[in-house]
Parts: structure tokens; C-alpha cells; sequence
């Protein structure tokens, strides 16, 4: 099959972005002075804000404390917005890795449960915009991650097949919905070990950018290969 179309997550793909989301959630966590056990920060590396501190909030010494989990939940995208804008790069190798794409196939997007704010505030940063064809994030979104309605609704927009679109995720949950999706997805692990993305079903796995761009070039001559 030839691929039409590649999408990829922001955070953990594109942005190296874990010190700050890791960073934002333990200001929130001290705000709010909760009570989070040292090994339990490994959960927040490539994981959902919503995920980390709903297992926070669960824990004997926070319940009863009255905290909501939508009022932490948003206060820490608050104060991950500041992060980003404050200590986010991009990956060193990002811009090159989206030109190659570029130039093997005809779309690029984003697909992302982030929130169209952030998303916007890194775009313009980063000066990216000119790099997509579509830009999918958390606000266009009823489920997120695992759910796949992320690369559904992105193959939708660029009117393509999702079957013929490629998906760089970081996360085993967004491989898990890019296969949900019936979608090609390569795992790049900035945020969670090469054998995770695996066993959460990623076709290919690179450990790097470098990695990523070869993975990306690999896909794209295959299809070619097979279409002749």
C-alpha cells in the first residue's frame, strides 16, 4: 500500500517536552500539597496529566482532601503552558525529520490530545505551521488517547484512508490508538522504552531521530517497492 499521508503526537515526537510536563506536574502537586510517593513519578514520563493524578488523588494519604480532579487536572495545563513556553525545544532533529517527510509524502500533520492553545503557542514559537497540512489536538476531540478517534478524524480532514497514513507516537497509548485506527505506526522512545512501544503494537521502533528518519524512509520505499 502506498502511504498518502503521515501524522504525528506533539509532545515526546516533536517537542521535547517531558522535563516540562514532569516539572508542571509536581508544582501542581505541591500546590495543592499532595502527597506523592517517589516512585510513583515515573507515571507522569509519557503519561496523561488526567491518568497521573487521578492515581495521585486515589492514594489513602489525598483522599478526603476535597480536590476535585478536573481542578488539578487543569491547573496543571496551566502551569505546563508556562512550562512550555518557558524550557521546551524542539528534538534537534525534528525539522529535518519534517522536511524528509515532506518530500516522501504528499501530507503532514499533527494529531494530538493536547489542547489547540498550547498546540497554537508552540506552532508559532517554533515558527511549524508551514510544516502541516492539518493540526487534530484534544479540542477537536470527544475521546482521547487510546481511543483512535485522534488519527480517525485526522485521516478524515486530510481526506485520506487512515489505512494509508503513517503515525509517529512516543506514548504506548497513542500506539495503541494508531492501531486502533488500522493506521502504520512507528514508536520513537524519548518517553518510554523501545519495548513498551513494541508490545503496545508499534510496527517499528526507533530509539531516535535519527533512528526515526530511516524508519520513515524504510516505510515510505516499501510502499513504493510494492506498488511497482
Amino acid at each position: 500500500m502506498r502511504y498518502r499521508a503521515i501524522a504525528f503526537d506533539l509532545g515526546g515526537v516533536l517537542l521535547d517536552s517531558e522535563d516540562a510536563h514532569e516539572s508542571a506536574a509536581r508544582r501542581v502537586a505541591a500546590h495543592f500539597r499532595l502527597a506523592v510517593p517517589d516512585d510513583a513519578w515515573w507515571r507522569i514520563r509519557g503519561g496523561a496529566y488526567e491518568d497521573f493524578f487521578g492515581y495521585v488523588l486515589s492514594l489513602p494519604a489525598n483522599v478526603g482532601r476535597g480536590l476535585g480532579a478536573v481542578q488539578v487536572v487543569l491547573q496543571a495545563y496551566e502551569v505546563y503552558l508556562d512550562e512550555v513556553r518557558r524550557s521546551a525545544r524542539l528534538f534537534p532533529q525534528a525539522g529535518d525529520v519534517l522536511s524528509l517527510s515532506r518530500s516522501l509524502f504528499g501530507l503532514v500533520a499533527i494529531a494530538t490530545s493536547s489542547e489547540w492553545r498550547l498546540v497554537d503557542a508552540v506552532l508559532r514559537h517554533f515558527r511549524l505551521a508551514g510544516h502541516f497540512d492539518g493540526v487534530i489536538t484534544g479540542d477537536h476531540l470527544t475521546q482521547k488517547k487510546p481511543a483512535p478517534e485522534a488519527f480517525l478524524v485526522t485521516a478524515w480532514l486530510l481526506g485520506i484512508r487512515p489505512g494509508s497514513m503513517v503515525v509517529v507516537e512516543d506514548s504506548a497509548h497513542g500506539v495503541r490508538a494508531a492501531r486502533l485506527a488500522r493506521t502504520k505506526v512507528i514508536g520513537i522512545a524519548t518517553s518510554r522504552d523501545a519495548q513498551a512501544l513494541k508490545a503496545a503494537g508499534a510496527h517499528l521502533v526507533a530509539r531516535d531521530h535519527g533512528e526515526l528518519a530511516a524508519c520513515i524512509r524504510r516505510l515510505a520505499e516499501t510502499a513504493r517497492v510494492e506498488a511497482d
